[in-house]
């Protein structure tokens, strides 16, 4: 391939690479961790969730500070020091938020880590009195303070999958107290960054043109 055609492939590659790789490969990932069981799951006519424990945040692919940190607030759980960072959602209201600090990352007091919707759908896989499971899907953003500890944009959007477990001692259905939840966020490229790379190809395409007319 040559002549305008490979300088406008060759452009594209480049814009395109240096587009997906600044900041969609970032992950973000809240859990249970040393919390234990804590908090409470309704599934009903309604489906939320409450002072649920959040103990660790996993960052993967971000510029710095990638690694595995402790999450304080004040759920009472099994981290004995500095409590647990809490989870809330309701469907109906279509929210969700995760209120903690992370020390380590220089959040000291408690802030919405993870502030939502549920656009992506909330799922009842299991309600059957003894067991309760849900899956949550959706958009959020992140602390201010958090993603600039992480050498991000305070603006960057994620996209966000989860999923919460619940058991109910009794087997006398909802509500159950949660055990194990996993909200697993991915960072999705701006719509500024989706317009830079349409005007850069435009750019491209263009010099090609004139470079080309002239040497004909």
């Amino acid at each position: 391939m040559k002549g305008p055609k490979a300088l406008l492939a060759a452009g594209a590659a480049v814009i395109a690479l240096s587009a997906g790789t600044a900041n969609a490969a970032v992950v973000i990932d809240f859990g249970t961790g040393f919390g234990g069981a804590g908090g409470t799951v309704n599934i009903g006519a309604n489906v939320t969730g409450s002072g649920i424990f959040i103990d660790t945040v996993t960052i993967i692919g971000a510029p710095v500070n990638n690694g595995v940190f402790d999450v304080e607030g004040a759920g009472v759980c099994g981290d004995a020091v500095g409590g647990c960072g809490l989870l809330s959602f309701d469907k109906n209201l279509n929210t969700i938020t995760i209120v903690g600090s992370i020390p380590a990352l220089g959040i000291l007091a408690p802030v919405n880590l993870l502030s939502g919707d549920l656009s992506g759908g909330v799922s009842v896989l299991i309600n059957n009195g003894v067991t309760g499971s849900l899956t949550l899907a959706g958009r959020d953003a992140k602390a201010r303070e958090l993603l600039l500890a992480i050498g991000l944009s305070p603006t960057q959007p994620f996209a966000f999958t989860g999923f919460a477990t619940a058991v109910n001692g009794t087997g006398q259905g909802s509500p159950y107290t949660a055990i194990s939840t996993d909200i697993t966020n991915t960072a999705v490229p701006e719509p500024g960054s989706m317009a830079l790379l349409g005007t850069g190809l435009l750019g491209l395409a263009r010099a090609a043109r004139r470079r080309f007319a002239k040497q004909a």
